[in-house]
C-alpha cells in the first residue's frame, strides 16, 4: 500500500532544506537534494502501472521533466531555480500519491492484515526515510532518540524473517506513528533555527539600512523621508518574531520604492550574494583559509565605499571579487 506517511517525510525534508527567508544550502547539500528528489521520482514510479489513469501518467512526466530541471540548475549552481523545480516535483509526487491512496485507511489496513502480505518493500521505504530523518536531526544538530523506532525496525525484520506478516503489519503502524511523532520534534527544531536565520538577516539588512540613510542625506533627500527611514530600522531592530521581521522588511522596500531610493539596491544584492559564494566555498575541502580571509576582507572595504555613496567603486570591486572567486572555485 502507497500511503501518504511516506510523503509527508519527503514534504518536512524540503521545509528543512529550502525553509526559511534565506536558502541556506551549502554544496554538500547538492548531492542529497537531487538524491531525494530521484528517490521520490522511483517511489511513484513504482506506483504506475499500465492501468494507472493518463491524468496520473501526465501528471508524472511533468514531475519527471522537473526533476531534470532541477539536475541541471544544481549542475549550474543556479540554487534559487533549483528550489522551485525541486518544490515542484514534490507537489507534483504528492498528488499522485494522493489519488493512489485509498480514501479509507482503516479498511485498507484491514484487508493488508486478512491479506497478510509481504510488507518488506513497505519497510525498506520506511526505513530509507528514517535514515532521511536521521540525517536532518544530524544537520540541525536536534537531540532526538532514534533507539525505540530502531527497535521496532528489527523487531519488524524478525517478524518478517518469520513470516508473521500480519504482525509485521501491525509493528509498521507503530513505526509510522513514532515517526508522526518525530516529525513533530524536528519541525520544532526548524521553527527555532528558522527564526534565528530570520534574526541573522534583519540584522545584514540593518547594516544595508544604514548604508541607506547616510547616502540619502548626502543626497539631501527630505527630513520627513529620513525619519521614515530611522522610524523603520528602529522597527526592525526590535523585531523578535520572524512574521514581524519580514513584515518590518516590507515596509522599508516599500519606502524605498516610493522615495526611488534603490539606486544601489543591485549593488546590495550582489554583496549578499558573494557573501554566501564565500560561506559555500570555506565549506569544502582543499580551499585555501587565507585566500577566503582576503575576500572577506574585500567585502568590508566594498560595504565601506557604499556606505559613503561610491558606487562605481563598489562596483569595479564587485567585478574584481566575482572573479577572485571563480577561480578559488576552478582551483578546486
Amino acid at each position: 500500500m502507497k500511503t501518504l506517511a511516506t510523503f509527508a517525510l519527503l514534504i518536512l525534508v524540503v521545509s528543512m532544506v529550502f525553509g526559511g527567508m534565506i536558502s541556506n544550502v551549502s554544496a554538500q547539500d547538492v548531492p542529497a537534494i537531487l538524491k531525494i528528489a530521484k528517490r521520490a521520482q522511483e517511489q511513484i514510479r513504482n506506483q504506475i502501472s499500465d492501468d494507472s489513469p493518463d491524468k496520473v501518467k501526465k501528471l508524472f512526466e511533468e514531475g519527471t521533466q522537473k526533476v531534470n530541471a532541477l539536475e541541471k540548475a544544481l549542475a549550474n549552481d543556479d540554487l534559487d531555480s533549483a528550489k522551485e523545480y525541486f518544490l515542484s516535483a514534490m507537489k507534483i509526487f504528492t498528488e499522485i500519491s494522493k489519488q493512489s491512496t485509498p480514501s479509507n485507511t482503516s479498511q485498507t489496513e484491514t484487508t493488508m492484515k486478512s491479506d497478510a502480505r509481504d510488507p518488506s518493500s513497505d519497510l525498506q521505504r520506511l526505513q530509507v526515510y528514517v535514515i532521511s530523518l536521521k540525517t536532518i536531526a544530524k544537520k540541525y544538530n536536534a537531540s532526538i532518540d532514534f533507539s525505540e523506532l530502531d527497535e521496532l525496525f528489527n523487531k519488524a525484520r524478525q517478524e518478517i524473517s518469520e513470516h508473521q506478516f500480519a504482525l509485521a503489519l501491525e509493528t509498521l503502524t507503530k513505526i509510522k506513528e513514532k515517526i508522526v511523532d518525530l516529525n513533530k520534534e524536528l519541525r520544532e527544531e526548524a521553527s527555532k533555527q528558522e527564526s534565528q536565520r530570520a534574526k541573522e538577516y534583519a540584522q545584514q539588512y540593518l547594516e544595508q539600512l544604514d548604508r541607506l540613510i547616510e547616502n540619502a542625506k548626502k543626497q539631501g533627500v527630505a527630513d520627513e523621508i529620513i525619519a521614515q527611514l530611522e522610524s523603520a530600522k528602529e522597527n526592525l531592530s526590535l523585531a523578535d518574531d520572524k512574521n514581524e521581521i519580514i513584515e518590518q522588511i516590507r515596509k522599508i522596500i516599500s519606502i524605498k520604492d516610493q522615495f526611488e531610493l534603490t539606486k544601489n539596491d543591485r549593488l546590495e544584492s550582489r554583496v549578499l550574494q558573494l557573501e554566501k559564494t564565500i560561506s559555500r566555498l570555506s565549506q569544502l575541502d582543499g580551499v585555501n583559509l587565507d585566500d577566503l580571509k582576503d575576500t572577506r576582507s574585500t567585502i568590508q572595504i566594498i560595504k565601506r565605499h557604499l556606505y559613503n555613496g561610491e558606487f562605481e567603486i563598489a562596483n569595479d570591486l564587485l567585478r574584481d571579487l566575482a572573479k577572485q572567486l571563480e577561480e578559488i572555485r576552478n582551483s578546486l
